[in-house]
């Protein structure tokens, strides 16, 4: 959010907000977002609007954002293409090429957390089968962790289980595998190696410079980023890989509130309607 001395709602002069979900861009709002499903057609940006009326109101996709922090003011600085890979709940992407975000025809360029992982996968919440984030997220990593904790598998998540009354989240994973639990350790290396796989894909149609981890989950331990390297590394074309590298954002969380300023940068000088 941009706003003159004294930011009283009158003043605001534009406003970036960022959802987890496909956006279509020039309406400003969400379409069957599968983290958000009560927020199908919600409009964003006459919303926003009713509490800063003078304002010019953008809404995007949340991974675009960040990826728009990155290029501005983090490791994507003098690079022209790039990927920006959020790992949390779910599993989003977004492209930079030329300098500029690529939405795509309909604004939904990026969303690789529904491209197919496995064919004989859990269904994914959007109802298709083995999509990426269903087999590799926060919410799958979680869940394995519970089911080797209740197989008797894993110590360290046995522990974890009883002492969060019967509940695993992808840290407590990510805090096993550091302690040295093999179990846990495993379920990382999946998910990353899941993940590397999609990101391979797009190295070989998109060839970009550089890719930029981060979200919630990608903190849970460098087993994780390794294991998505790896992937890339095995999987994609030399070619493709010689000069690409792989490595975390260096915003971190703050690259989806520089992206929400970037986003808005060319707004703010509009007379508002």
């Amino acid at each position: 959010m941009l706003e003159r001395q004294g930011g009283a709602p009158d003043q605001v002069v534009a406003v970036g907000v960022g959802v987890p979900g496909p956006v279509e861009f020039a309406k400003g709002i969400l379409i069957a977002p599968p983290l958000m499903p009560t927020w199908e057609n919600f409009p964003i940006k006459k919303y926003v609007t009713q509490t800063f009326p003078n304002a010019t109101v953008v809404v995007d996709n949340d991974v675009n954002i960040m990826a728009l922090g990155e290029l501005y003011a983090g490791g994507g600085k003098g690079l022209n293409n790039f990927i920006w890979v959020k790992i949390g709940t779910g599993i989003g992407s977004g492209i930079i090429v030329n300098g500029e975000i690529y939405r795509g025809a309909s604004g939904v360029a990026g969303n690789i957390g529904h491209i197919e992982a496995d064919h004989n996968g859990t269904i994914c919440r959007c109802g298709n089968r083995g999509c990426l984030e269903a087999m590799a997220a926060g919410p799958p990593i979680a869940q394995r962790g519970k089911e080797v904790a209740d197989a008797g598998n894993s110590r360290f998540l046995a522990m974890r289980l009883e002492e969060n009354e019967g509940r695993i989240s992808a840290v407590d994973v990510g805090d096993a595998a550091a302690s040295g639990d093999t179990a846990a350790i495993e379920i990382i290396r999946d998910s990353g190696w899941l993940i590397g796989l999609v990101l391979a894909g797009l190295v070989e149609f998109y060839n970009p410079e550089m890719i930029f981890i981060g979200g919630g989950v990608s903190k849970i331990g460098f087993t994780l980023l390794s294991s998505i390297r790896q992937a890339v590394l095995r999987r994609a074309n030399p070619l493709s890989t010689r000069d690409l590298h792989v490595d975390y954002s260096q915003l971190g969380d703050m690259a989806g509130v520089v992206g929400a300023i970037a986003l808005t940068l060319p707004h703010i000088f509009k007379v508002a309607k």
